[in-house]
């Protein structure tokens, strides 16, 4: 026995509709399947969208604080690039104490997180942290191009 409704699948339900065909390949009515979302690409265009908005939204959160660390911390690789190492003794000891210092917040940052050891508070801060060393390293970046000049 042949079944007389059976349907082509397509791999692309583009939405449009053939003439003379029952609504297989069509929009449904029941508004299920419209627009963007009734092909593949659609789906994934709009699940992207979602995490890029989620992302931005996540971002937004506690953004003046974040701003604030940055530019702090241009301020901090200023002060010390200009009064520390006005003399030159400091140059190596300031040095070094930059590193390490960019160099644990960046362990804390990056490493994997153990259950245990992380609060939300501590990696908040430690997120805070992280802001501060991006405006110590934008700083030093900068007043690396004002030496060189």
């Amino acid at each position: 026995m042949r079944r007389r409704n059976r349907k082509i699948a397509f791999a692309l339900d583009t939405g449009s509709s053939i003439p003379g065909d029952n609504g297989g390949g069509g929009q449904e009515m029941n508004g299920d399947r419209t627009g963007l979302g009734s092909t593949r690409l659609g789906r994934i265009a709009v699940a992207g969208g979602k995490q890029l908005l989620g992302k931005i939204n996540s971002a937004r959160k506690n953004f003046p604080m974040k701003i604030f660390l940055l530019l702090l911390g241009f301020y901090t690789a200023n002060a010390l690039a200009t009064i520390l190492g006005q003399t030159g003794d400091w140059d190596v000891l300031v040095a070094g104490i930059v590193v390490a210092a960019i160099e644990g917040i960046g362990m804390l940052m990056y490493k994997k997180p153990s259950s245990s050891m992380f609060s939300g508070k501590l990696q908040s801060f430690v997120v805070f942290m992280n802001f501060w060393k991006a405006g110590v390293c934008l700083g030093l970046f900068v007043d690396a191009f004002k030496l060189g000049s």
